[in-house]
């Protein structure tokens, strides 16, 4: 679907939500309504009246298409062969990590020791892999979901266990911003299921929060993992690739 015909069609979306009917939204752009009906019909939107319409809808342009990007069908998982892939090789590795939390090419660069060619290489392979749309000027649109997921017990889990796990424990967990909670009890099955509930929404509350987050300056977030504990951290692996000051 062409890019004008999502950006129209989230706008339905909205005014449909919003309770806003295209006679209400003719009388607010001191239009008629067979005028409202023929630009939706035919798709034909002045970027001026697009921008009307979103006032009337009271959000921004900008957050329209936003909209119209989530809106796409996005990945879930990646099959075994490629998180395979995706271990292979760690510089790669470090790329895409930094991609799916909204780093841009130019602070991937700046912070570790890779060259914009070879950055470019990594983000064409992610394409390849159907993890990111690598659009002009090398801008990247994420095709991963909020609720993607890695394969259970898959090659990832085990590059985890192997190589992540260990070290992000071995800490005291005592600075500002860091938690690690562990909590002893006899509890039920029922009990234990409305904490793994409170555990998944807290999940989701974290996805949320780096969504809103992905704005910010790179200088104003730190790479944070949580495993029903949470501190600034950063894969030992991934240090030595971070450029001299």
């Amino acid at each position: 679907m062409a890019r004008s015909s999502k950006l129209i069609q989230t706008l339905k979306t909205q005014l449909k939500q919003q309770s806003i009917t295209y006679r209400a939204l003719a009388k607010r752009l001191d239009l008629s309504e067979s005028a409202i009906k023929h630009m939706f019909s035919s798709g034909n939107i002045s970027l001026k009246r697009m921008d009307a319409i979103c006032e009337v809808l009271q959000i921004e342009l900008s957050d329209l298409a936003e909209l119209a990007i989530s809106s796409d069908k996005k990945i879930d998982m990646l099959s075994i062969e490629q998180e395979r892939e995706l271990i292979a090789d760690e510089r790669f590795l470090l790329v895409a990590f930094c991609i799916v939390n909204y780093w841009s090419m130019e602070d991937i660069i700046e912070r570790y020791d890779i060259c914009e060619a070879e950055c470019i290489q990594h983000l064409a392979k992610m394409d390849r892999m159907m993890l990111i749309e690598l659009q002009p000027n090398n801008r990247v649109r994420l095709r991963i979901s909020n609720n993607f997921s890695w394969q259970a017990n898959g090659p990832i889990e085990k590059y985890f266990r192997r190589q992540v796990q260990n070290h992000f424990l071995n800490a005291a967990f005592n600075q500002d911003g860091e938690l690690r909670l562990v909590m002893s009890g006899s509890i039920s099955r029922t009990s234990r299921l409305k904490v793994i509930e409170k555990l998944n929404a807290v999940g989701e509350l974290f996805n949320e929060l780096s969504w809103a987050d992905r704005k910010l300056p790179i200088g104003e977030r730190e790479g944070t993992s949580m495993v029903t504990a949470i501190r600034t951290w950063q894969f030992a692996g991934f240090a030595g690739f971070e450029r001299e000051i």
